[in-house]
């Protein structure tokens, strides 16, 4: 159709309104193509990773050598192989876990390098790139030179925690690494463990389990330590990490697009006012409301078409990035990277059925005038809403009714506003509550509840008073009715001098009751003197606990039990212990421990993850502080274009340019602030949710909270980006000359 030629001609009359549009479509498809695809590439790479190089289903230790293997694989139809580790202390702040090559379960896959030979070793990239480490160095270990043939993941330490009830990982102190098993069997050295892997159906492996434990009983094999893959939080941090991608990639978008939706109505909407004349000269020369509609969806269609393409495009192109980005953290092979055509028909098709289904409503309304109203103008135009004409202004100076009229006559422009500010508040502050929320954990739960500086394991329970430090018993629980449901039971001294928790109310709790933290009191939903019925995941009995106080801090999902209690319960002999906490270095002969965690890898594992963290907030920040100004700059223009002939009136008038700028541009200062305070309770409830939904299914929970100073300096970015947007806005204000005034009442 020959009106169409004015397509053009009309966005480039009103571009920061449809460059607005544009760029919003750009970042909400940008998100869904990188998000999605990333989610999809990274679930591929560790469904491949575990099925490829044998992932454990489960791992053990027993009191003995088991000796019938090849019997237990045929019985079970699994497959089983004995595994060995060591900690080797490369300085004071530095260690590496070395494993014995496997060749059943949990293979190592070389990721750069050559197999092992004769004194190589493979160490995981993260270790390697954090200690400046490549192929071809030498590293000594017990006064042995071993060769760097290659690197490496392993599929049960993806994430490679020191200990499970590490939160975080530092590859500058601690890394893992493979050798050969006759290099290894050289050493001497090392604790024995067993790996299990089920073939054939997979659909029960809890009930495969089960029987297998029952038989190692049946068989008098006494069981010191179980873990299921399920419960390995080196393998579940990163489950947890493809659910939250899940869900921020398909809530971040779509929260764009409606703000996208929004402002895409109130141009079609302002644009149909102004050209109501035009449309009924166009009914009057016999082009049919079809027409009419085809004409003016054009315009959503093409605004949606280029935004979607290039932002599709923009989202393929960050994959790879993206990709490495997870994979510094996550130790999981690479190959060749999928782009899924599903996804990428996906983000060009949404914004175009949003803003087509949108703009269809708006156009519809629009058209239902006769022709004769609409040559006239429309019978709208002058209308007043129900909220302007019974609110009573008449005390009020001239400036500020002005304003509040200003804000109440475009009820869908303020909104759109609003809610553009709540969105560039949430996203701004999201990498704030992050960074908050890790201090909190550390500084503050962290600190304040543990005070020792030294965590030794043993390999096997102790008996009797130690020498030094205060002993403890750690074993794995499951909820009876939910045995998915995993937590910790601690046995502490009765009046322990290592661990430290207050309740709600902040009064101390004694370690001679039964405290729970508060992550595994959300979750089952326990409060003072409830019972909790649990199984010990070791012998599979049934025990029931009943809970003196909730302790308010989140270092983890445990139970903490008088030490005496847990032994008399579990059946142990009196003064029986897995373990020690200390605040100095003790001197344990190194076969007989099977972990040991400082303080310090702690602190240094929360610093390493902060840096990388200030470079994400710094990017969020950026996005926060574009998208604000796109809507604020555009419910600026879009205020100076409605007003018009009353800016040229008061030029007329005498008024000064800065009183005119103090008018029109601060009419939405009200707003700003509102969608600000609005913002952060907003984002603190839906972290919450987020959180809670990611981590129901792992052993670990996180605090939702943010730093007032957060607060403050976030509100400081958002208004500074409204004040630049009315900055910009004045060169309009400006080209507003008296005349229009004149041609307006000439009309």
């Amino acid at each position: 159709m020959i009106i169409n030629k004015k397509i053009k001609r009309t966005m480039l009359e009103s571009k920061s309104q449809y460059l607005g549009s544009l760029l919003l479509i750009i970042f909400s498809c940008l998100l869904f193509t990188m998000f999605n695809l990333v989610s999809v590439n990274l679930s591929g790479l560790l469904s491949s990773f575990e099925r490829d190089y044998k992932q454990e289903d489960a791992n053990f230790m027993v009191n003995r050598r088991l000796d019938n293997i090849k019997a237990l694989e045929s019985n079970f139809n699994m497959s089983m192989e004995e595994t060995k580790s060591f900690d080797y202390s490369i300085s004071k702040t530095k260690t590496l876990r070395i494993f014995r090559e496997n060749a059943k379960v949990d293979i190592p896959a070389i990721t750069e390098g050559k197999a092992l030979s004769g004194r190589g070793i493979l160490i995981d990239p993260s270790y390697a790139n954090a200690n400046k480490l490549k192929i071809g160095d030498i590293i000594k270990i017990h006064d042995q030179n071993f060769t760097i043939s290659g690197l490496m993941s392993l599929p049960n330490y993806i994430y490679p925690l020191k200990s499970e009830s590490d939160i975080m990982n530092d590859p500058n102190s601690f890394g893992i690494a493979v050798i050969g098993k006759d290099d290894f069997n050289n050493l001497n050295r090392g604790n024995s463990f067993y790996a299990v892997r089920f073939n054939g159906d997979r659909s029960n492996l809890d009930y495969k389990i089960s029987q297998l434990k029952d038989y190692l009983r049946s068989e008098n094999v006494v069981i010191l330590s179980w873990m299921n893959v399920t419960d390995n939080s080196r393998v579940t941090y990163m489950t947890a990490k493809l659910a939250g991608i899940d869900k921020m990639s398909s809530s971040m978008p779509v929260s764009i697009l409606i703000l996208t939706c929004i402002l895409t109505g109130i141009v079609m909407w302002r644009m149909l006012k102004r050209e109501a004349v035009i449309i009924g000269t166009l009914y009057a020369l016999g082009y049919t409301k079809k027409e009419i509609m085809k004409h003016y969806l054009l315009y959503p269609l093409t605004i949606s078409l280029l935004g979607g393409i290039f932002g599709t495009i923009l989202g393929t192109i960050t994959l790879r990035p993206m990709i490495g980005y997870y994979v510094s953290y996550f130790n999981i092979p690479v190959g060749s990277l999928s782009f899924n055509v599903k996804y990428i028909i996906m983000s060009i098709l949404l914004p175009v059925i949003f803003l087509i289904i949108c703009s269809y409503f708006v156009v519809n309304k629009s058209l239902k005038d006769s022709p004769v109203e609409l040559m006239r103008g429309g019978k709208d135009k002058d209308k007043i809403g129900f909220i302007e004409r019974n609110l009573k202004l008449d005390k009020l100076s001239f400036n500020n009714k002005f304003k509040i009229r200003e804000l109440l006559r475009s009820i869908p422009r303020t909104a759109f506003l609003l809610l553009g500010i709540i969105m560039a508040t949430m996203l701004l502050l999201m990498g704030f509550m992050a960074k908050s929320s890790l201090d909190y954990l550390m500084k503050n739960s962290f600190s304040e509840a543990f005070k020792y500086n030294y965590q030794y394991v043993f390999n096997s329970v102790q008996n009797g008073k130690p020498e030094k430090g205060e002993a403890f018993f750690e074993i794995p629980f499951a909820l009876e009715s939910d045995n998915k449901l995993t937590f910790t039971v601690y046995g502490v001294s009765a009046d322990s001098k290592y661990i430290s928790f207050k309740d709600k109310a902040d009064n101390v709790l004694k370690s001679d009751k039964v405290i729970m933290t508060r992550p595994l009191a959300d979750k089952l939903n326990i409060k003072p003197k409830d019972t909790v019925k649990a199984v010990n995941r070791l012998d599979s009995k049934s025990y029931k606990i009943i809970v003196d106080g909730i302790a308010e801090t989140y270092v983890g999902s445990y139970i903490y039990i008088p030490l005496d209690k847990l032994n008399a319960m579990l059946n142990f002999p009196s003064g029986s212990y897995t373990g020690l906490w200390s605040t100095e270095r003790l001197d344990i002969p190194e076969n007989r421990l099977l972990a040991t965690v400082t303080v310090d890898d702690m602190r240094n594992a929360f610093n390493t993850m902060t840096k990388p963290l200030q470079v994400v907030i710094g990017g969020i920040a950026f996005m926060s502080f574009i998208i604000g100004l796109i809507v604020i700059y555009v419910v600026t223009a879009l205020t100076i274009e409605e007003n018009k002939e009353n800016i040229s009136l008061m030029k007329v008038l005498g008024y000064k340019n800065k009183e005119v700028y103090s008018l029109i541009l601060n009419s939405s200062s009200f707003i700003v602030v509102l969608g600000y305070i609005l913002g952060v309770p907003l984002l603190l409830a839906s972290m919450r949710a987020l959180f809670k939904s990611i981590t129901k299914d792992i052993s670990v929970s996180f605090p939702v909270t943010i730093n007032y100073i957060y607060v403050l300096v976030g509100f400081i970015v958002i208004y500074l980006t409204y004040e630049l947007s009315k900055l910009l806005s004045r060169r309009k204000i400006n080209k507003i000359s008296m005349v229009e005034a004149l041609k307006s009442r000439m009309e």
